[in-house]
């Protein structure tokens, strides 16, 4: 039997590392790097070319989403699952407008995540129950993704931006970062700035932490 080859990225250490050690012992998957920031994780899964690679949302420097978007337009034959604690309508949509193929809740980490990464290897998509019970509820109601204007305009660069200033990064950090000019970060940061509203870094952060980019 193949091997599969999977990636963890998870800034929360014991959790990553319990997560290794289960995956470990299934004779058919082999873990074959982790990181604990987005940035780490984009650049070791572009190098190692994991079949698959598990995300967690809150990641910093680069979340889990807009990693997940990233990789499917640059390495779309790696499959994305989310692992994560966030349960609403709004991720799993953008989760998987992203790409992703599977989505699990942390709650249920250690009865799901084995299943998932097969389903997902054979290419089939896998949610968590509670999730797609969500999922479902959205079609029957019509429903659409709840993201509001200001969200939806700001692209996914400036989103990767936002972030980093959120995180406390210089104009130059995330210059480096990005391999972007300062003048074009200084762009970046003024058209997040115009379009969501916001009059000064304390109230970026604010943003950033109330639509879980990053954690308080």
């Amino acid at each position: 039997m193949k091997q599969i080859k999977v990636f963890l990225a998870d800034d929360h250490k014991i959790l990553r590392e319990s997560l290794v050690i289960l995956l470990s012992q299934q004779e058919n998957i082999e873990v074959v790097g982790e990181a604990a920031d987005g940035q780490e994780a984009y650049e070791k899964i572009l190098k190692l070319r994991p079949d698959i690679a598990v995300l967690d949302i809150s990641i910093p420097h680069l979340n889990g989403i807009d990693l997940a978007l990233r990789l499917e337009q640059e390495a779309p034959d790696i499959r994305v699952v989310i692992l994560t604690m966030h349960k609403s309508e709004e991720f799993v949509t953008r989760a998987l407008r992203a790409g992703v193929r599977g989505y699990v809740l942390k709650d249920n980490a250690l009865e799901e995540l084995i299943e998932c990464i097969k389903t997902v290897y054979d290419d089939n998509v896998f949610l968590s129950n509670s999730v797609t019970k969500l999922v479902v509820n959205g079609f029957v109601n019509g429903l659409k993704e709840k993201d509001d204007a200001s969200a939806e305009a700001i692209s996914s660069r400036e989103r990767e931006v936002l972030q980093l200033l959120a995180e406390g990064q210089s104009n130059k950090d995330i210059s480096a970062a990005l391999n972007l000019s300062v003048k074009t970060v200084e762009t970046h940061r003024a058209n997040i700035m115009h379009k969501l509203g916001l009059k000064n870094i304390a109230d970026l952060v604010l943003y950033a932490v109330r639509n879980h980019m990053i954690e308080p």
